[in-house]
């Protein structure tokens, strides 16, 4: 039961390590613009297209006097700023003389880009619940399922936000940016893989809360089981009736068989006081 009780909160520690892990990884790819990140060359610039805010990166700035050049600061902007949007839009409505302004249209803020942050924010509130009830599994096994069901619908959900936006990053208008001159492919950027091995990391969290689940349900039963017993107290076994006799006890019971067909049996009294009466003879 001790070595039980040890492989028990081994394998919870190890699945609250990992839903750490993936927490930590998956908070990293939501606060990171690196989504998508296409060079436009005839700008001379990088930008980073993500989930809730985007940035631009000059590549190369003079940093002294010479041939120094440095990488320059990111200059970011919200996706659902009120003002981002309404330069957007006056952008775009001067496509016709602004060759940048097909650009502009990867900074909106669109449906897709809300579908997986809803995702990865349930996903990671779940995952924050699932630590808490398997913190509290040594001291009350039930809450191993809440563990369990809890890590399994995060997983699901961070599956299914890197899904989305898999799918959306290769639609042919998401995943080219026209430029002035050219057109420019964006490549899937650090920011998704680091969600996606959060997610993986909740994948081998879940598979050892199943494990753990396993043998914190089924170490209680052993132990209720074994309280019971040890409150009836040693179980009494009752003879058989199909359980045959003894060669002895046989030969005992066919001989006063034998004896009462013969008439010469007589079976011992059933109380141990003398009748009163006085025989006669009548």
């Amino acid at each position: 039961i001790q070595m039980a009780t040890v492989a028990q909160k081994a394998l919870l520690g190890l699945s609250v390590l990992l839903i750490l892990a993936g927490l930590i990884l998956t908070s990293a790819g939501v606060f990171s613009p690196a989504w998508q990140i296409v060079a436009i060359r005839e700008f001379r610039a990088e930008h980073q297209h993500g989930l809730w805010w985007d940035c631009i990166r000059a590549e190369k700035h003079v940093v002294a006097v010479g041939d120094f050049y440095g990488e320059a600061p990111l200059h970011c902007m919200y996706k659902f700023d009120n003002s981002a949007e309404q330069v957007i839009e006056n952008t775009l409505n001067n496509i016709d003389e602004d060759g940048a302004a097909g650009e502009s249209e990867h900074h909106r803020f669109w449906a897709w880009h809300k579908a997986v942050l809803f995702f990865i924010i349930t996903s990671i509130l779940l995952a924050f619940v699932s630590i808490c009830t398997g913190v509290c599994a040594p001291c009350f096994p039930p809450t191993a399922f809440c563990f369990a069901i809890s890590l399994f619908i995060a997983m699901i959900f961070s599956f299914i936000a890197d899904g989305i936006f898999f799918l959306a990053a290769n639609r042919v208008d998401n995943r080219f940016v026209q430029g002035m001159v050219g057109t420019y492919e964006q490549s899937i950027g650090y920011a998704f893989y680091l969600h996606l091995l959060g997610t993986f990391c909740y994948l081998v969290a879940f598979l050892c809360a199943m494990t753990t689940t396993y043998k914190f349900i089924s170490g209680s039963d052993e132990s209720r089981s074994s309280s019971d017993l040890h409150f009836r107290g040693p179980v009494r076994e009752e003879p058989l009736l199909d359980k045959p006799y003894p060669p002895y006890a046989s030969q005992q019971i066919f001989g006063s068989q034998q004896q009462f067909q013969q008439g010469s049996y007589r079976p011992s009294p059933a109380s141990a006081y003398r009748p009163t009466y006085r025989e006669t003879s009548a």
